[in-house]
């Protein structure tokens, strides 16, 4: 079954549960909503974010979306754009101009619908132009070590540079590093055993980080640092310091320049003594503090001394290096009143300006912004008007949606004038379930939407399957359909 909208967010719980496997199941398209609704922005599922040049990059399913004002204004770039198949899995830049971007698709093996690498993609123009670099492979003949020879299961989950030299980390294709602009690869291991993603979790590459001319690695099997650009290595485990990081599964890592921090996203892999957490270091890694511990991190982002981590549970901001944090679970519009409906954030970055720093956070649910620490917000979010779309005139997005990740979906409607709605959803067998807006009065003839948590008129989560809306906007009823997937 293919699942939408979350990136790493299914990836890494499924890593985190199920280590044995190297089964990796999931989906780059992530939602059902018409690319049409790109013309503004592409998609909701934001994959990651990047800030370079007073410009913002936010990656999604759909592809790559682009703002030089604060994101008052968006430029769209697809996969014929970036000359590479599929939704964007990350990027990075390689120096302020030059861009590099993964992406990865869905394709059927096994009888299941498993990722694939689409590749690397870079730019040194903004986007004007692309030129890319295909997926590492290796050949059939390898003897050295066990070789990756499909871009099954062998996509690029980060990007990191030392100088001219290229670092990815790739599920199957492991820790990989290219000294020509990706023309030619070298696979690396960073314990001195022969290359195997299947047998070896520290070869399952996850997160990179390139700080001061050190190169930071993070795997299913603990973090390792060189720093001398991958000739020698130094690992950090769970099991082997005395102060160590809460987890071997690392799912991200970050550098805070004006603390001196290193920051990673720590997770239980194996071993029932590990837990998840925020692992954090200010000598270089000989000892680790232990921060949030409970929560699932997905990436930091950093306004001078204040951290900001994006994580299961919410937005976690801290201003005293960790010892403290304050929780932004919801994030609304203060002009709109539009919201973000999915708790979990896994993307942030930080746009500094003349006179203006800008907190950037995504998650399944769209984009939102804030330049004064998360006192107000702005949402961006990409969907179809009816309006613009006359039919269905009442319409849900995104389908299918989780309510078991705290998801939520939404139904689209305009009005004209004080207009009476009602919206009552039914399951299969059209047995009433709930009722989302029962004869309620909405105002104006702007856009207009409910929402719904996959809940019953009794407040217990629905099982997964399709169900039935009826929706009455004003005199006009309207059935529709939508899937829950938990």
């Amino acid at each position: 079954m293919t699942y939408f909208l979350m990136v790493f967010l299914i990836l890494m719980t499924f890593f985190a549960q199920s280590f044995a496997q190297i089964g990796v199941s999931k989906s780059f398209n992530f939602a059902t909503e018409s690319t049409a609704a790109g013309q503004a922005f592409l998609g909701n599922g934001i994959v990651d974010l990047t800030v370079g040049e007073g410009v913002v990059w936010a990656a999604t399913g759909f592809g790559l979306n682009k703002s030089e004002d604060q994101g008052q204004t968006w430029q769209t770039f697809e996969s014929d754009a970036y000359l590479s198949k599929g939704g964007i899995s990350s990027m990075a830049f390689m120096d302020d101009s030059t861009l590099w971007i993964a992406t990865a698709f869905d394709t059927s093996a096994q009888e299941d619908d498993l990722a694939a690498g689409g590749g690397l993609s870079f730019t040194r123009n903004g986007g004007q132009t692309w030129q890319h670099v295909a997926q590492p492979v290796d050949s059939r003949d390898e003897t050295e070590y066990s070789p990756t020879t499909t871009t099954v299961q062998n996509l690029t989950f980060d990007i990191a540079f030392v100088d001219s030299t290229i670092w990815i980390a790739s599920f199957g294709g492991g820790l990989r590093r290219s000294d020509n602009m990706g023309q030619t690869w070298q696979v690396v291991t960073t314990d001195n055993q022969p290359f195997s993603s299947l047998n070896i979790l520290n070869h399952r590459a996850f997160s990179l980080l390139s700080e001061n001319g050190n190169l930071w690695y993070g795997s299913a099997e603990g973090i390792s640092k060189s720093t001398d650009n991958g000739s020698t290595w130094e690992r950090f485990t769970h099991q082997n310091q005395e102060n160590p990081i809460s987890g071997n599964f690392v799912v991200a890592l970050a550098y805070q320049d004006s603390t001196n921090t290193i920051w990673a996203a720590t997770v239980e892999a194996t071993d029932t003594s590990e837990t998840r957490a925020v692992s954090k270091t200010t000598n270089g890694g000989l000892t680790w503090d232990v921060v949030l511990e409970g929560v699932f991190a997905h990436n930091f982002g950093f306004d001078g001394e204040t951290v900001f981590v994006a994580a299961d549970l919410g937005l976690f901001v801290s201003d005293d290096g960790g010892e403290n944090w304050s929780n932004i679970p919801e994030i609304i519009d203060s002009e709109t009143g539009e919201e973000i409906l999915v708790e979990e954030y896994f993307s942030v970055a930080t746009q500094k300006t003349s006179g203006d720093t800008r907190w950037w956070l995504g998650n399944a649910g769209g984009l939102a912004t804030t330049n004064n620490r998360g006192n107000t917000w702005k949402v961006i979010r990409s969907f179809v008007s009816t309006q613009d779309r006359t039919k269905p005139s009442v319409y849900a997005y995104p389908s299918p949606f989780s309510p078991s990740r705290s998801g939520y979906t939404r139904f689209q409607y305009d009005i004209e004038g004080n207009t009476s709605v009602e919206i009552k959803i039914y399951n299969f067998a059209m047995e009433y379930v709930a009722t989302v807006k029962e004869n309620e009065i909405a105002t104006g003839a702007a856009d207009r939407s409910a929402k719904w948590d996959g809940r019953d008129s009794e407040g217990k989560e629905v099982a997964s399957g399709v169900y039935f809306f009826k929706a009455k906007v004003g005199s006009k009823v309207s059935w529709g359909k939508v899937v829950v997937i938990n």
